[in-house]
Order: structure tokens, then sequence, then C-alpha cells
């Protein structure tokens, strides 16, 4: 277990220019708008239908029966009811639950279902002489109770809640619940929402919740899904003040999902779609000199996918002070001539007017790192409340042009300032990277140069954090793929954390982004227009158009019937958006017999990024049907992914992997590259998901701790394809070293250039006795080198380790010699269970792996798996004692055995894993394991290792927060609770501020 001190401090910026809002935020439910699933109970007053009450249930069109749960999803009572609804159907097939109503009164409306495929189940409820409709996903949140609203029912009326859908896909009716209310909490449910935006509404009783955050940050919603309210109070610097020829604006970075933001009272407007940024003018609206009170209404009930959806304030929120006349974007085009070294940029400026009378400005640029170079135009002259495009080309010479590559990633920064009068109105400066990305009908050229490369999709979330990842998460991700090879990537769908893609810029990573377009029939999207997903479109795009590593677009992932789309979109951002950048839509569908070269997009892309998956068929089958159909295009596995792990243990390894991408070496050159599904594992509602809410599939756990699969991906991720090391022999003064690249046909093949060897011996405590760094001449694909590494005298390693590092310092190639055999490991602790024991141990340097021998009095050791963590679990223990001992593993054998521990069985179950925990600002954050089977869980706490005075109950799982009062470290344990007995405590864990 690694212990991370993070900080999301409240942060005021007052440059004179913006003012930020970020920090503490009041936050807020009003009943009725959301529910958490794992706090809805059934009462003895509540009013539950079956499917199978058939007298208060109406059916109507074919309806089958089903006794199993798809997925192993659970549902009510002993079935309940399918249909497929086909395209063009109707609602004119539903089922209709009719409550009896001994009253007429106020009640919240649950429904549940089991695991179905339809992503946008439609679900009508009659009451009060009205309809009220709310779309579901089915494969999310199953066997759960979901609230639909509260309402008002007249037993005189016909009420029902009716279960169908107006789209193609499979829908179930189980059950539904009605739960009485008091006409006192219905009248203030109806009243809060028309309140809690003005100004004087009292908000000291709401919680504290940071932004940019998600209010699953606090444990009551933890799994709340709906409507939540965010307040603020402020005031503008004492500088600001109300100017004719000043406009203020308030800028998000993203809200999930929807967002409806008022001002002092008076509603702003609203922005649907929530990853992208947006932008309100409140000029008329902010009150200079005294007090503001902004409130946002943010609904997180759009659920897409198997993701999850972190509601709340996302990203950033600021204030921005500008004049009249700015620069509304401007767009980057560094074109470099390969043959001659030179470069031109082009520069795309678009300049808004927001007076009501014509302006002439001059318009300067200038790249900061290359002297005598400007993009100049004087008089630029701009209408009435209009916005004018202007072009600049400036042309650099080649001892000017470094380019940018995935190894050698060389950034320049450009600023445009726009003046009239001599008087600066804006400025914008703006990184980018000079490079050429060329495809053939087989190849990607990155200037000039074939590479065949991969990485992942990582999913943008933290456990924590949720998709409000602090700069150190990213940081932490974006350097762990890159070690383990990442240089190619879909990183998924949807827009991404900006500060992500600028470090994918600084270490190297090709990227394609995608707009979060995953089901053409979400009721939010309006055929044929689309003008929501061209607004997402634009955001992500004029965001994120200057990135040297965006590579290319993706208009959506994994649609169905989406020629006319697709083909629609991509045209969009050619001709108004980015005619440079690869565009794409990623396709789960190209190797179908119905998907022909005149029904699918594939036809228009520019790239095909396919997501290949074992329910396809043979991987080879799909690479020769899709080349057969589209010869003339290079294939990108956007998406190969497998089983998930059957538990959350790093000891997790898919060697398919390797077996995969045999597909690729020696054969089918034409795919350029592979993204594994997943990098990280990621919360989720879907169906198949673990107790701990997580979708196990990742290279990294949720909490970004390596599996074994990590070591695979190193050396499947190389470019070397051999690395000798010669045997170390007591006669020699030296020994050779041979590195061999892949060739073009295999995978990943590119150029070695300005890589570095370091040799390393160490003791056995990792102390280095000796180490020697040699300069590698440039290795041409298919090539190879030959040195020799000095020998020192009277060395005695423990271990020789040989590895080849890339220009910004990433291992591509390690070669390990283990000397000896680890020294005797020891045993920390045993915690005995039911017919199991838990045995925790500290890891040392230079152990590759640890495994347990145990047994009874006068029994033969029997041994566990090696695992690379720090616990081991011994299962199916049915003596009353044991004794156990740990052995340590390298390349060069076992150890000796520790020493032996003896222990007796218990009766109760094990505690919780921790997988991690952390002190953030003022929460202590602790990642633990989750069983289905587990109720509450309590942790004891305090300031001293052997006084744990705090007590907290929650039944959240897989991560808890507790509130601390500044304490800058903590011990705790935690411990569960199954069917009202108490599991044992964990050890006591230390955590440092």
């Amino acid at each position: 277990m690694s212990v991370f001190c993070f900080s999301q401090q409240e942060t005021v910026v007052d440059n004179g220019e913006e003012f930020s809002l970020n920090g503490n935020w009041k936050f807020n439910t009003i009943d009725g708008q959301g529910y958490n699933y794992l706090n809805v109970q059934e009462n003895i007053s509540d009013i539950i239908i079956d499917n199978s009450d058939i007298e208060n249930v109406e059916v109507k069109g074919n309806w089958n029966s089903k006794k199993f749960g798809e997925r192993d999803t659970s549902f009510y009572k002993d079935d309940y009811l399918v249909r497929n609804f086909v395209k063009g159907e109707g609602n004119a097939n539903y089922v209709r639950f009719r409550p009896n109503l001994e009253k007429s009164g106020y009640y919240e409306a649950f429904v549940k279902y089991p695991f179905s495929s339809h992503l946008t189940s439609q679900c009508n409820i009659k009451h009060a002489g009205e309809i009220t409709t709310k779309y579901l996903s089915q494969r999310v949140f199953c066997g759960e109770w979901i609230s639909v609203g509260i309402y008002q029912f007249d037993k005189k009326d016909d009420n029902y809640i009716e279960i169908t859908a107006i789209t193609d896909g499979q829908v179930a009716a189980d059950a539904v619940m009605l739960k009485p209310i008091s006409e006192a909490t219905y009248a203030q449910a109806k009243k809060m929402p028309e309140q809690v935006y003005l100004p004087s509404f009292d908000d000291t009783s709401w919680n504290d919740l940071k932004v940019p955050g998600h209010w699953g940050m606090l444990n009551s919603y933890s799994n709340y899904t709906g409507s939540g309210w965010y307040r603020k109070t402020f005031k503008l610097p004492s500088n600001w003040t109300s100017k004719n020829d000043e406009r203020i604006r308030i800028q998000f970075g993203a809200v999930y999902h929807l967002a409806k933001v008022y001002l002092n009272g008076q509603y702003i407007g609203k922005h649907q779609g929530g990853l992208t940024p947006f932008e309100f003018d409140i000029t008329d609206h902010v009150k200079f000199g005294g007090k503001n009170v902004i409130a946002v209404e943010v609904n997180n009930a759009f659920i897409v996918g198997a993701t999850w959806n972190w509601g709340g304030i996302i990203r950033g929120v600021q204030l921005k002070k500008q004049k009249n006349v700015r620069i509304q974007n401007q767009y980057i085009h560094a074109e470099p001539d390969l043959k001659k070294g030179t470069a031109a940029v082009n520069l795309k400026i678009k300049i808004e007017n927001n007076s009501n009378s014509s302006r002439k400005v001059d318009v300067f640029s200038k790249i900061k790192e290359i002297k005598n170079v400007t993009l100049a135009q004087k008089g630029v002259e701009i209408a009435p409340n209009s916005i004018t495009t202007i072009v600049l080309i400036a042309h650099l010479k080649a001892k000017d042009v470094k380019l940018w590559h995935f190894d050698n990633p060389n950034l320049y920064t450009l600023e445009t300032t726009i003046s009239e009068n001599n008087s600066e109105l804006d400025s914008n400066q703006t990184d980018f990277g000079i490079r050429k990305i060329e495809v053939t009908n087989s190849q990607l050229l990155l200037n000039g140069e074939p590479v065949r490369t991969g990485g992942f999709n990582r999913v943008s979330e933290n456990r924590y954090y949720g998709s409000s990842e602090p700069i150190e998460i990213l940081e932490r991700d974006v350097d762990l793929m890159k070690e383990s090879g990442a240089n190619f990537m879909r990183i998924m769908h949807g827009t991404q954390n900006e500060e992500l893609i600028k470090l994918c810029d600084r270490k190297g990573i090709l990227l394609f982004e995608e707009v979060n377009v995953r089901d053409l029939t979400n009721p939010e999207f309006t055929a044929p227009e689309y003008p929501l997903i061209k607004s997402w479109l634009k955001e992500m795009i004029e965001r994120d158009s200057n990135h040297p590593s965006i590579i290319g677009w993706s208009v959506g992932n994994e649609l169905s019937d989406h020629y006319d789309f697709a083909k629609k979109m991509m045209e969009y951002v050619r001709t108004e958006l980015d005619e440079h950048r690869l565009l794409t839509c990623v396709s789960n569908s190209g190797q179908k017999k119905t998907y022909t070269r005149t029904t699918d997009p594939n036809t228009h892309v520019d790239i095909i990024m396919h997501n290949m998956y074992r329910w396809q068929g043979e991987p080879q089958d799909i690479l020769d049907t899709l080349r057969e159909k589209w010869p003339n295009k290079p294939v990108f596995i956007s998406e190969y992914g497998f089983d998930p792990y059957p538990t959350a243990s790093l000891d997790g390894d898919k060697p398919i992997v390797s077996e995969w991408n045999q597909h690729f070496r020696g054969k089918n050159e034409f795919v350029i590259g592979s993204s594994m599904w997943t990098f990280n594992d990621y919360r989720s509602g879907y169906a198949g998901t673990s107790a701990e809410e997580n979708r196990v599939w990742g290279v990294v756990n949720v909490w970004g701790q390596k599996r074994r699969l990590f070591d695979r991906f190193q050396k499947e991720n190389s470019p070397i394809k051999t690395l000798k090391v010669e045997e170390i022999t007591k006669s020699k003064k030296s020994i050779s070293v041979e590195i061999t690249s892949k060739e073009a046909s295999d995978y990943p093949s590119y150029q070695i250039n300005n890589y570095q060897l370091v040799a390393t011996f160490s003791n056995h405590q990792g102390v280095v006795l000796h180490e020697q760094k040699i300069k590698l001449p440039a290795i041409e694909i298919g090539g190879s080198w030959k040195g020799r590494l000095r020998l020192k005298k009277n060395l005695n390693p423990y271990l020789l380790t040989v590895k080849v590092i890339n220009p910004l310092g990433y291992q591509r190639g390690k070669k390990e010699i283990f000397y000896k055999v680890p020294n005797a490991p020891s045993i920390d602790k045993v915690i005995a269970g039911q017919n199991n024991a838990r045995i925790y141990f500290t890891k040392t340097v230079g152990v590759k792996e640890y495994k347990l021998a145990y047994k009874t009095k006068g029994s033969e050791y029997q041994f566990t798996e090696p695992t690379i963590s720090s616990f081991i679990d011994v299962q199916g223990l049915s003596e009353k004692s044991y004794e156990v001992a740990l052995v340590a593993i390298n390349g060069k054998g076992d150890s000796e055995f520790s020493k032996a521990v003896p222990f007796n069985m218990t009766n109760q179950k094990l505690h919780p894993v921790v997988w991690e925990s952390f002190i953030d600002d003022t929460k202590l954050v602790i990642g633990y394991s989750s069983d289905f089977i587990d109720g509450n869980y309590t942790v004891r706490y305090g300031t001293q290792k052997d006084n744990l005075n705090k007590v907290f109950t929650t039944n959240v799982r897989g991560m808890l927060t507790i509130d601390l009062d500044n304490e800058k470290e903590i011990f705790f344990q935690i411990k569960r609770e199954v069917a009202g007995e108490s599991s044992s405590w964990s050890p006591v864990i230390a955590v440092k501020y």
C-alpha cells in the first residue's frame, strides 16, 4: 500500500483580468430531483407492484417472462417481463403498473429492472391528470430501486407507471414502488427549485463542496443521480468597475451533464453536455462593489455507456474581464517541409467585436523561441457585433525548426496581441508543435517516418477525484502510460481534461480525441442536423485544435445506422473547424455483412478505427473483412479487451494480449497500432461491475497501482526486439551488450533516436555499486547496435539492471540479471478468519514476487501462487491451527523461508483490503475492497496509534471519506459488517498529510 497526499487548495486568482471561483461552494439536493439507490429501503407502507400481480398490471404487445437476470443481475421476486422493440415500432407496446390507492396522496415513484440492452427505455408516469416522461438506461444500476420523481396521485384517476420504448432495443419491465411522502415534503420539493437560486435564500446549512470536484466526494451523495444545486457568494476585485468598453464573462471548464446558471436571482443560461467548456456574458447581471450570488443546477442523469456519471462542476470556474473587442479563438497549423527542413506557420485568428460600432485593430503575433519572426496585419476592420477571421503566415528557416515527435516533443509558444490606437485590447498565448502526419493505404507517417505503435484507452477519472482529476493524478497516469510504452492512442470516448492533453504534448503521446456520442437514439440528439453534437464538436475542437499531440478527431463511438450522421459530422469538422487533422468515427460494425462501403461511414474516414472484441469472431477474420471492404484505408484497433479480472488483485495478467499482438507481427501491416481497453480500472454502475463499483479491466487499478499486466505491456510495446547481455565471470574486464530493434513489419516499430543505455550494479538493499551510461547512436528500424560495459573490480553485485532509456527518460527495454537469491523476508502480521487468513509483509527491493508456505502441525508445506502484492490470502483452511512462512523470489530463485508464524483460526470474516489511503485537504480518503454481502463499513481512527478514539460508519462501497479537523497524521482501522456480524479489524494504518 502506498500513501499519497494531494491538495486542491481553494484558489483565488486575480491577475487583473481573471478571477477564480474555484474552491468551496455550498451544495445540496431537493427531494424528488434525484436518488441514492444505496439508501432506498422497502417499508411496510410502500406500495410495490410486481409484474406478476396481474390485477394491477396491463401488458400490451408480446412480452416474454424470464426467470434469470442477464449478466447475473437481480430482479424483484420470481421473474420479469422482457420485449425486443424494433425500429419505428413506437410506444404502442407497454407494461403499465397501476397502484390500488386507498386515498389520494403524494408518493415518490421507483422502478426496478435487471440488465437489458436498451439505453433509453421510456418510463411514463401518469399522475394528477398529466404524464411525465423519464428515460432510463437499463444497463446500469440493475437490480436497484431507481427513483423517477415525486408526484401527486388522485385515487379517482387512472394512475400508472408505464415501461415502454420508442426506439429499438431490449426492454425489461420488473416492478415498481410508490413510497408515500408527506404533503409538507411534497410542497417543499415543489417550492424549493424556485427559491434556491435567489440571493436571499439561506444556504448556511448546506454541505461544503470543492470546485472543481464532484458530489460523490460526499459519502451521502456517492451514488446520487439527478439534480444537485451549487451556490457561491463572491465579490468582484475592488479594481473591477463597470465600463462601457468591457465585458465580464463566466467561464466553466465543464459541468456534468446539464447546467443551468443563475446570477443574483436571474437566469443566465444553460449548457447541455458534461465534458466541454462554455461561457456566459454576465456584464448586465453582475454587481460591482457588492455581493454576488451564483447558483448552478447540475443534473447527471444522462448516463451513457459503462463509465460513471460523475455529477458536479468538474472543471474550474473563472470570471474573465475583457474589452469589447477580443480574440475569440486562434488556430495554428505548422506544416514542415521535410526535404528542406523549413516550416510554414499558418495562423487563423477570429476577432470578436461586441460593441455597436465598427472597429479597426492591429494584430501582432510572435513565436517566443524564434527571433525576428512575426505575423502581423494592421487596420483589420470588424463590423459591429460580429466576428472577423484573418489568416497570417510565417516561414521558418531550417535552423529554427525542431520537429515534434513522441520521443522528442519539441514545443513552441505563439503570442498574439490585438490593439487599437496603440492600446492593447487582448492577448492570447498558445503552445504548438511542428509535425507532419500523413496516412497511406497501409501506414501512418510521423514526419515522414512510418510508425507502428499503440497505447491505451484511459478512462478519464479517479476513484476519489472522479473526472475532476488534479494535475498530480494526471501526471502520474501519463508517466505510467509512457513508462509502459504508450505512444499512440484513442484516449477514450469523450472530451478530455485539457491538462491531460497538455501533458501528452509535453510527454509525447499521439491522440485521437472523441466527442461524447455513443448512441444516436439518445433523446438529447435531434436528427438529421444534430445541433447539440455540432456544438460539442465545436467546443472540443476550438479548445484543443492547437495541441500537437492530437492528430485526429472522432465524431462518435460504436454507433448503429450512422452512415449519414458520421458523413455529415466529418464534413462539418473538415469545412468549418479543422481541415488539417485526420477524421474518423470509431466503429464496431464494419466487419458485419450488413455494413458495406455504401452503408458504413468507414468509406469516408481518413483512418479506420475499429473496436475489436472476441464476440465479433476471430481477429484475423475481422481484419480480412475490413481490408477487403476498404483496401485503401489503414486500420487502428481503437479498443481491444477481454473479460474482466475475477478479482481486483494486482496479480492480474492477460497473456492473451501477447497472443493478439501476433496478428500484427510480420503480417497485417495495414494495422498501424492498437489501443487497449483499458489502461485503468474505472468506476461504473454497469451490469457485471464488481462490488467495489469498479470495472476491473485495467493495467493499473483505480488507485494507479500496477498489475502484472503492466510488465507485459512494457515488453509488448517496446521497439526493441532483443536486448542481450553477456554473462559476467571473474576473469572478464568488460561484457558485451547487443540491441536489435524491431523490423518495419513487426509491432510496434519505429526508429530509435537519442536513446541511452544505463547499466546499474546494485546490492541486496538496492544501493548502487556502479553505474554506466552510454549514449546510443540512431538505430534504424530493423537495425542493431553492439557495445561493451566496463566491469569494476570486486563488485560482488546482487543485481545487474540494463535499461534502454528514451530521450524523455522512459524505459523502452530492460534486462535484469540476478546473481544471488533474495535474503529471507519476514512476516509483519497474520489475521485469521473463517477458513481463510490474510498475511501481511513489507516488500523489499530486488524481489520480484512472494509466496507463502503453510501447513498444520506434522504435515507437509503447501504453497500459494506467487504475488506482487504486500499481502497474501490463504483460502480453504479447515483445521484449527496453522503455521506460515514467507518466501521471496527473484530471477535467481527462492530465498530461504522466513521465521514461521503460528496462528489459530477464528469465526470472523476477514476485514476489507485497504488499497489506498491519503489525506486530501481536510478529508481522510480510504479505498477498500467490498463484497456484495457487505452491510456497513466502520472506521475507527485517531491521532495516536494506540488511541483510535473516533468512529465513522457508512454503507458506501469501495471508497469513503471522513472529515478531519486539519489533523496532519491519522491512524485508522477498518472492518465490515456481514449479516449483522462484524469482521476482523484491519491492521492499523498510518496516513500523513
